[in-house]
This record gives C-alpha cells, structure tokens and sequence, in this order.
C-alpha cells in the first residue's frame, strides 16, 4: 500500500509546474509523519543509490575574492540548526599545535577534523535553514562593537565549516561538514605606510602611524628583532603575520584608548633593551597590501645594570623538565621563575601584561636568596601535562634593571626548546580579530 501511494505522489510531481505548489504527505495509520513541496524533490525511493547523500547539510562555495567570500549552508530541512564560520589556516593550525604539539598537515584524518571542530566551536555563528552568507574583511558584523569584525584576508587557505546542533541547546550532533578554499592573492600596491618613534612612556615606545586616506586597516607583529627574525626565516612572513598578527584601523590607532584613560593606543610595549621590529601589513578595500618592516632601538637608562640569564643545561622527557641557569651579577634585588602554559602568557602578554608580572605573579617561585647565595638555580618539576610550557625567569638588579627569559618546551624527548616569544599587541583594546566565545567547546551563536 506505501508502495502505491508514493508511486502515486511521483506522478503527481512529474504532472508539470502546476504540481509544484502541491504538498506530498507521507501517512502512517491516521497520522501524517512528514509532507514536503512536490516541487522541493525530484523523485521518490526505497533504495538510496550510491551517489546521493543523506547528510542533514551540505556546503556550497559560490564566489570567492581577494578579501571576500561567498558560501551557501545547505539543508535537508528547513527546521536544521548548524553551527558555521570561514576558519583561517593559521587558526586551526594554532588549534593542532595547542592540542597534538604538531602542525596542522602532519595530523592524522581524525585528529584534524578534531582541529575543525574545536576552532569552530569556539568560533562559530549559529543558523536554520539554509543560508547564504558573505564575509567581507575587516566588515564590522555586530553593530554593538567594533572588536567584531570578519577577518578574510588575500592568499590564504580557509576551510569551510558546519556542524549540525540542536536548535534549542546548540549542542553538537552527527554532522560535520567542512571544504578547503583559498582567497585570491592580492596585488602589491603603494599605501605610503609608515611608522615613526615618537618617544616613550610608562607603558612602552610609542609609535606613530601614518599613511594614504584608502588604507581599510593595517596588520601588525612587534617583538624584539633577535627572537622575531629567526622566527620569520623559518616560517615565512605569512605565516608570521597569519598566526599571531593583529589588525588595527588608523583612527584606532591614533586615538587614546578606553581601558587606560590618556595612554595612546599606538603604544607598543618594551622590556629588555634592544632592537625592536614591527612587521606591518597595510589594506585597502580591494584586498591589496603594501608589506613593510620597520627597526626601532630601546636603550635602557645608563645608570641601570640590567642582569643577564645564562642557561647552563636544560633537560626535558616523557611529564618532566629541568633547567639550570645563572643569573649575573648574583647580587640581585629580586629573582622569581614560574611556569605557565605557553597560551596563558600569549593570552596575558596581548592582554596588556609585562612579562615582569607574569613572572612574579601568582604561584612564582622567589629565588633570590639562592642567586645572592649561589649564583644559580635549578627548576625541576614532573608530573607535567601534554601541552607546551613557558618557563619565565626573571630578576632585577640593584639599579633597577631588570630582564625576563621566556624558555618554552613541550615535555617529551622529542620536539625542539623554544626561546621565541612573539610580543605582537599593545597593552590596550584590540581591534579586528573575530570574538571567540568559549562554552565547554560548544558552538554557540555569536550576537
């Protein structure tokens, strides 16, 4: 009698136009159990061939620019709830390293889904039904503040992500779907950007911004020149400016900032004396940019001796670590080493932290009698997670002078010691990167 009755509703849709308006109902006994358009399908089976899909969503990419893209979630119904957003490479790559202490591509199928899943369920907009939706870089998507904007910039990999939720919880169901796309590389372009000195204050150099009117936003990395370098030989500008660049606009950046009243939001902050490097990448509307670099000099005061740290031997395995180090002159003020984890201190350093006081802060360890006595110290600790660390060590001579090593490690007897330490934000508000909202890895909507 099914049988009959579906065959029946095929006839009907094929009648022509006038049948599309129609509605299928498919019953049980007295009940109906679904209906649907006439026009909404092309046929009816019992036996699902091969090459159709009965996923609850499918993903479609319809155009794809320099700073723009286009994507359509597709649905099976129109009561399906997703989770969805455009995830950068870089994004989910910093995901693989937090979570595998490995690079995205050398990860395994499962555990790069997992990657997806996790970026995107702390990155996510949540939608019924199918939609259409466009990304525009540095497009303000959330009237109620300017931090929230798109973030789709030129020559870059993204993937493509929706993930069926529960509409009245949004919590995660079976169907996970993704696809990879690459955004139009951009064209070198003249924008006159620069960036000049203009002196110091309590908070760290400042640095003026100045440039043609078309520029949309500017990218910018800063750190000192000795740790930034090696970082960008071996892993490439893109690479650089992709993981841990943060975007600004002009009027931002030559205002005063909000969380610290009178204090300039183009300061940049500086610890140990040295060269400094600010790596910046200048936008337009179109999606081109002018790349330059710019080389600044902190020059600590001349009565101020600033202590030195000497790693003597440092050892590390299977949940444990041990480093041994000098600090000299041995006569110091104070002297503390604490460990953390390596995003924790990313995290506080872009929150407006010194490395100062994340190393003498919380559970710090005082060791300044053991330098004035020895000279030296040994940190040991096992038991340790699966995850990377940093090790600060930090002292502060007589005068005033003070220095912080930042030493990161992952604990096993493999992977390479890291002395690198990217400082890539002002100690203020930030602009530009799209709001991440954690809720025990659960994606939920952005409003």
């Amino acid at each position: 009698m099914n049988r009959i009755l579906l065959s029946a509703a095929v006839a009907l849709a094929a009648i022509g136009a006038s049948a599309e308006n129609e509605t299928m109902y498919l019953v049980k006994g007295d009940r109906v159990v679904s209906k649907f358009a006439a026009g909404a399908v092309d046929y009816i089976t019992f036996n699902l061939p091969d090459n159709v899909s009965d996923e609850a969503l499918w993903l479609s990419v319809d155009k794809v620019g320099k700073n723009s893209v286009t994507y359509t979630v597709n649905t099976a119904g129109a009561n399906v709830a997703y989770a969805h957003n455009l995830l950068s490479y870089y994004d989910v790559n910093y995901t693989a390293m937090d979570m595998y202490g490995d690079m995205l591509e050398n990860l395994d199928e499962e555990s790069f889904l997992n990657c997806l899943k996790y970026t995107l369920s702390t990155n996510a907009f949540v939608s019924i039904g199918k939609s259409t939706v466009t990304q525009n870089d540095f497009q303000q998507y959330d009237p109620s503040s300017e931090m929230y904007r798109f973030k789709i910039t030129p020559g870059t990999k993204y993937y493509l992500c929706a993930w069926e939720v529960d509409a009245a919880t949004t919590e995660p169901l079976e169907t996970f779907a993704y696809t990879e796309l690459t955004t139009e590389k951009p064209a070198e372009i003249d924008l006159n950007i620069d960036v000049t000195e203009g002196g110091f204050n309590d908070f760290g150099m400042i640095l003026n911004f100045s440039g043609f009117p078309n520029i949309l936003y500017v990218t910018t990395c800063w750190g000192m020149k000795s740790m930034m370098e090696p970082y960008e030989k071996a892993y490439g500008r893109d690479f650089l400016m992709g993981t841990f660049g943060q975007s600004w606009s002009m009027d931002f950046l030559s205002g005063t900032g909000d969380m610290e009243p009178g204090i300039e939001n183009n300061t940049w902050p500086v610890y140990d004396p040295g060269e400094y490097i600010m790596y910046v990448n200048a936008y337009d509307a179109e999606g081109n940019v002018q790349e330059k670099t710019f080389v600044f000099n902190y020059v600590s005061s001349t009565d101020e001796e600033v202590p030195l740290v000497n790693v003597f031997s440092k050892e590390k395995g299977e949940r444990f670590v041990k480093v041994n180090f000098e600090i000299t002159p041995s006569n110091v003020e104070e002297a503390y080493v604490r460990l953390l984890d390596e995003n924790t201190v990313s995290d506080r350093i872009n929150m407006g932290y010194t490395y100062p006081e994340l190393a003498m802060g919380g559970d710090a360890i005082d060791i300044t009698n053991d330098i004035n006595n020895l000279g030296e110290y040994t940190f040991s600790q096992s038991d340790l997670e699966e995850k990377w660390y940093s090790l600060l060590i930090y002292a502060k001579a007589k005068t005033g002078g003070v220095t912080t090593l930042r030493v990161n490690f992952f604990p096993d007897a493999d992977s390479q010691w890291d002395v690198y330490a990217p400082y890539h934000a002002p100690a203020l508000k930030k602009i530009g990167k799209i709001k991440n909202i954690r809720r025990a890895g659960v994606p939920v909507i952005k409003k």
